[in-house]
């Protein structure tokens, strides 16, 4: 006896129903969002659905998981640790922030999901894990520029990556929510100049008192 030989599965599929959840869950959140909505904006089956996600919250964590992993990615890369003098170090810094947050901006609605959890309290773990290796990575920043006294000496490296984490937090919260881009540019330049003058040392504080292109000269 024969067997029949099912159709090949869509390689497209999945690809345009994460897309289309995207748009649902941006829409209406985690919890309003429906299965039937995301199939239909797919042009697919709630069948298609069922076929790579075994609910609507698998395929918020893909989406979820996605986002976070190409933010790591940015965050992760070239270190300012490997730049020469306090000039280089700020230059690169100031550039990362503004590479950052352009992604954040081309993907504000699935960040707006991010920061508020999916509208979901339990999703809301995921972007604290986040947060978390970010400060970390914040807290070697700090200990590297203290080494190298860039940072005050009397750092509280504990204390600082918190509050310097919770400032970041609150500005992405801000810049997510608006309708029209802000000049990311000048935004962070003024970010880093108020969190040198509190955390650096008095050389690093003169130094951001030049503008950006001229801060390599000095």
């Amino acid at each position: 006896m024969s067997q029949k030989v099912g159709r090949p599965a869509d390689p497209h599929a999945k690809i345009d129903l994460l897309r289309a959840a995207e748009l649902v869950f941006v829409e209406q959140g985690l919890d309003l969002a429906k299965v039937e909505d995301i199939a239909a904006r797919a042009g697919r089956s709630k069948g298609a659905f069922y076929l790579h996600f075994e609910h609507k919250e698998d395929a918020f964590r893909q989406i979820v998981e996605t986002m976070l992993a190409r933010l790591a990615d940015c965050i992760d890369a070239e270190s300012a640790m490997s730049k020469q003098g306090a000039a280089a170090v700020f230059e690169h810094w100031l550039a990362k922030d503004v590479e950052i947050f352009e992604f954040v901006w081309q993907n504000r609605g699935v960040m707006r999901l991010l920061l508020e959890g999916g509208k979901s309290a339990s999703f809301a773990y995921m972007m604290d894990e986040f947060a978390e290796r970010s400060r970390a990575n914040m807290i070697r920043f700090l200990q590297w520029g203290i080494e190298e006294k860039m940072f005050r000496v009397d750092l509280d490296v504990e204390l600082t990556s918190l509050l310097v984490s919770g400032a970041y937090d609150r500005v992405a919260r801000q810049v997510v929510r608006q309708d029209t881009k802000p000049d990311l540019a000048k935004l962070f330049a003024n970010v880093q100049k108020v969190l040198i003058a509190g955390m650096g040392s008095p050389s690093s504080a003169r130094l951001l008192d030049a503008p950006v292109s001229k801060r390599g000269s000095r």
